[in-house]
């Protein structure tokens, strides 16, 4: 049975949003894993650590390019997703874990990523930009060859993020949000 795949606008809306809304607002967050494939179709490889380049992306990752300013889409750099969403998206599919069939590079936990967007971050020492909140898409579908995964990450399938600083991500590193800027006026 083929899964019914409807087009994505570019960016979700925020109101339908169904992923990690913690129960208290001073969270604590981390990574807990991290995955990159050279190939646009590739197993996403599990790593320890990865070095992330300021407008470019991951290392050994698909989406790693000489510059995503340059074409606008600091957006594909780097893409996150939450441990919770695929606990629960793993359940009502009735497998183990999905998080490398989810094609996201690094995995949060205690994150609610929807806290991420339009706002600056730390991934341990790397410094990052919520972009825009995402929809999984028909190559998901076809690359992970997961019946249903399209609806189990329908409104939760991720934070698509632009790196700001160069650095190594390590799994367990801290996830942070960055305190808002207060602009001077003159």
């Amino acid at each position: 049975m083929t899964q019914a795949i409807r087009t994505m606008p570019e960016e979700m809306p925020v109101d339908v949003w169904r992923g990690f809304r913690p129960q208290k607002a001073d969270w604590q967050g981390r990574v807990l894993g991290i995955f990159v494939t050279p190939e646009s179709a590739g197993e996403m490889v599990s790593l320890p650590e990865v070095w992330a380049f300021a407008d470019r992306g991951l290392a050994g990752d698909r989406f790693f390019r000489d510059s995503w300013s340059a074409v606008k889409r600091s957006d594909k750099a780097v893409s996150l997703i939450e441990d919770e969403v695929l606990q629960l998206a793993a359940r009502e599919l009735g497998v183990e874990s999905i998080a490398d069939k989810s094609r996201r590079n690094i995995v949060t936990r205690g994150v609610p990523l929807i806290e991420l967007l339009h706002h600056e971050f730390t991934v341990g020492g790397v410094l990052m930009r919520g972009i825009r909140l995402f929809e999984p898409c028909g190559h998901l579908v076809k690359v992970s060859k997961l019946p249903g995964i399209f609806r189990a990450l329908d409104h939760r399938s991720g934070l698509k993020a632009a790196i700001l600083s160069s650095g190594t991500i390590h799994v367990g590193d801290k996830i942070a949000l960055q305190p808002a800027v207060a602009t001077a006026t003159a």
